[in-house]
């Protein structure tokens, strides 16, 4: 696993990815050249990946712009290897937000009791579940289970459901005590893979740090 770039202002944190997932600044990947050089890179360094250079870079992008619609502060994704590349086995994108007004609202406690969790009904049907942990980041909220979307504009939206993990951690070192809330979010369309990839999910978040200059909860 490789460290995460250490993030500025009230997201300053660390994580640590697989070294074979794509890491990347949301806001420099959809404004530099920063995906094509990273491409180019983890070729050079693969060979056997070049004849797929344009379709990892157009996914990269394609990631790079949704998490930036999404107001993402840090991305990462792994991509499968060159028997199926362009294919997305999973993202991981990081959101940071003020909160509540009421620094009462940002407490882990607050933060679980807002979320509901759904059992799961007949197989393949959406479920979720939600639960207080403790990561070295601190205490957190961490919500699994499988999300259905929309994906599409009208005329041709289709559902998709997703295998997904949250970890919610309230900031340290606000005014109140807290800066907001980070939400570690990681999502993987292959549903075949679940209990795989809840312990990945997991032990990915687990990873999440404050630096120095954040003081620990």
């Amino acid at each position: 696993m490789s460290a995460a770039a250490t993030r500025p202002a009230a997201t300053r944190f660390t994580l640590r990815v697989p070294d074979s997932w794509f890491e990347f600044d949301v806001w420099r990947a959809t404004r530099t050249g920063d995906l094509a050089r990273l491409v180019d890179a983890r070729t050079a360094k693969y060979p056997r990946l070049r004849p797929y250079r344009a379709a990892l870079l157009k996914l990269l992008r394609e990631v790079a712009e949704r998490a930036e619609r999404q107001g993402a502060v840090y991305c990462a994704t792994a991509t499968a290897d060159e028997s199926g590349a362009g294919d997305l086995l999973a993202t991981l994108l990081v959101f940071h937000t003020h909160g509540g007004d009421d620094p009462a609202e940002n407490t882990v406690a607050a933060i679980a009791a807002r979320v509901s969790a759904v059992a799961p009904g007949q197989p393949g049907e959406p479920w979720r579940s939600v639960e207080i942990v403790t990561i070295p980041a601190g205490e957190a909220v961490r919500i699994r289970g499988v999300e259905r979307g929309v994906i599409g504009g009208a005329g041709a939206a289709a559902t998709i459901d997703t295998v997904t993990t949250q970890t919610l951690v309230p900031v340290p070192g606000g005014e109140h005590g807290a800066e907001g809330v980070l939400n570690v979010v990681l999502t993987s369309p292959h549903l075949g893979l679940v209990d795989e990839l809840f312990d990945l999910f997991e032990a990915i978040s687990d990873t999440l740090a404050w630096t120095p200059d954040v003081p620990a909860s």
